[in-house]
């Protein structure tokens, strides 16, 4: 590797702290360049502030840029530019903001990543595989680098208006404590997430249930991933109610996520193929496809992405639909990956509506089908234009914790149970490698092995391994959350309706300020 991937001594970090707009952050943005629509085509020419301050557009799509107003290349990009550098130059046409104003938002985002040292995100060799470290923020998973930026977005918005957000969100397991990290103590933001009893891991829950910040409402709900989010998506349809409370989502639902993740996808390109004169292949674990939106983002960007390998769990819905068009959700399944036990692949519509060329009817039509009858069936033309870029595959747990030993065996590189599943892709299934000859190829990782001690125990990895100072604080302190019940509803319907209403009837209260049971 070049010596730019020496880490370099910087400035150390402060402590994790919300974030403030400085004086030169405060300033209202000049509408963005890049104007934005839903999926479905309900919505058109919206400017990014509206868009940031939401969740799905009034027609039940997801706002993406129309595609006349997208620039096909972002300028002046080099090796030598940091993680923050790239993602400002990301972030400048598609906000309206300052390019001086998005460097400062970025850096300070990034700040404590990787322990205050360059690059931000680690890129190192385990063997002969090339891994980008994305798990290296104040929560230890990848969602650290929208999550902050995003909440700096919000600040720099609010700022301007002299407003208050609400954030609602689920999780299953790593968006829930990088939102919580990026916003708690936040005076204009409060926020209200969800996760499944049982279904993350020990850490993760440390990580939601610990923060004692005002601003910070959390419920362990007897459900799954999918349940929340559908229950959310009737929170997020009361348009009324969004608008007296400002809601908004910080998880991929939000476009800012989205486009804040295509700027390590970028940054990556620019250390592996600098003149751009091979493709760079990523390998990249799925659950709801935000990760992987990133990456297509960046490829429509002009960045020498090849091909997009998307690695699934058993919750293969991803794989399914890239494969042969199968967008059938099927039921949620437990696996050592929680963070990707995920059957409502939410951000699949985004890659509908780029692959078809934006054609918001041809997306809403597919989206209305697979909403009433829980599948639908991609046309061959759309299927053949997601397939020009993407690859797929599923890996079951006994393959992830296999692979998990073999790399510890081998090269003495500890993966997370999620990281292993897109390496298990690239080292064993033959399609994968196929489809990333004559290039290179970056396995992104998710997450550190320290927030899943049940998968590094279940694959025999020395306890060590998840040995982290920032988790043993976590354990000696007291834990603070609400419980979303199963209300034993005649149906499925009926309970999320139930729990679209707790979680309304609690932002009420919040906001008129009673005490929030």
């Amino acid at each position: 590797l070049p010596a730019f991937f020496a880490p370099k001594e910087v400035a150390q970090a402060p402590p994790s702290a919300a974030p403030k707009p400085s004086p030169s952050v405060v300033a209202a943005a000049m509408p963005s360049r890049v104007r934005y629509q839903s999926t479905r085509g309900g919505v058109h020419g919206l400017d990014f502030s509206d868009i940031l301050l939401s969740a799905y557009a009034p027609d039940g799509g997801l706002f993406v840029p129309e595609l006349s107003t997208m620039p096909n290349h972002i300028a002046g990009l080099h090796p030598g530019m940091t993680l923050a550098q790239v993602t400002a130059r990301v972030l400048e046409p598609f906000t309206g903001i300052a390019l001086a104003d998005c460097e400062e938002i970025c850096a300070a985002a990034f700040l404590s990543f990787n322990n205050g040292l360059e690059p931000a995100l680690p890129l190192v060799r385990a063997g002969r595989r090339l891994l980008l470290e994305t798990g290296a923020g104040p929560t230890l998973a990848f969602k650290d680098i929208g999550q902050q930026v995003v909440a700096r977005l919000l600040n720099h918005v609010l700022g301007g208006r002299g407003e208050r957000a609400t954030i609602v969100v689920e999780t299953s397991g790593d968006t829930g404590p990088a939102a919580i990290e990026a916003v708690r103590g936040c005076e204009a933001v409060r926020i209200f997430c969800l996760y499944p009893e049982g279904r993350v891991s020990r850490v993760q829950e440390l990580q939601m249930v610990t923060v004692d910040s005002p601003n910070v409402f959390v419920y362990r709900t007897e459900g799954d991933t999918d349940e929340q989010a559908e229950a959310l998506k009737r929170v997020f349809e009361d348009a009324a109610f969004m608008r007296r409370h400002s809601v908004c989502s910080i998880n991929s639902i939000n476009w800012a996520r989205v486009l804040v993740q295509a700027g390590y996808y970028l940054w990556a390109c620019q250390q592996v193929s600098p003149a751009s004169d091979r493709p760079v292949h990523f390998v990249v674990p799925t659950g709801a496809f935000g990760n992987a939106a990133g990456g297509l983002l960046a490829k429509r960007l002009g960045g020498a992405v090849g091909r997009i390998v998307c690695a699934t769990n058993s919750n293969d819905v991803v794989h399914r639909t890239i494969s042969r068009g199968d967008m059938s959700m099927r039921a949620n399944q437990q696996t050592v990956s929680p963070a990707m036990d995920i059957q409502f692949a939410y951000n699949v519509e985004r890659l509908l509506y780029f692959c078809s060329g934006g054609d918001a009817t041809a997306v809403a039509a597919l989206m209305a089908t697979l909403e009433a009858d829980r599948a639908v069936a991609l046309p061959p033309p759309l299927l053949h234009a997601v397939q020009d870029t993407f690859v797929s595959c599923a890996v079951s747990d006994a393959q992830t914790l296999q692979t998990m030993r073999e790399v510890w065996a081998a090269d003495g590189y500890a993966l997370d149970p999620h990281s292993a599943i897109g390496v298990h892709a690239l080292d064993h299934v033959e399609s994968v490698r196929a489809a990333c000859e004559g290039g290179r190829v970056v396995c992104v990782l998710t997450a550190h092995p320290a927030k899943f001690e049940e998968a590094v125990a279940a694959a025999g990895l020395p306890a060590a391994v998840c040995s982290d100072p920032r988790v043993a604080a976590l354990e000696r302190k007291p834990k603070k959350f609400r419980r979303l019940r199963d209300p034993k509803a005649a149906s499925r319907q009926l309970k999320l309706e139930a729990w679209a209403s707790e979680v309304k009837r609690a932002v009420e209260a919040e906001a008129a300020g009673e005490a929030v049971e």
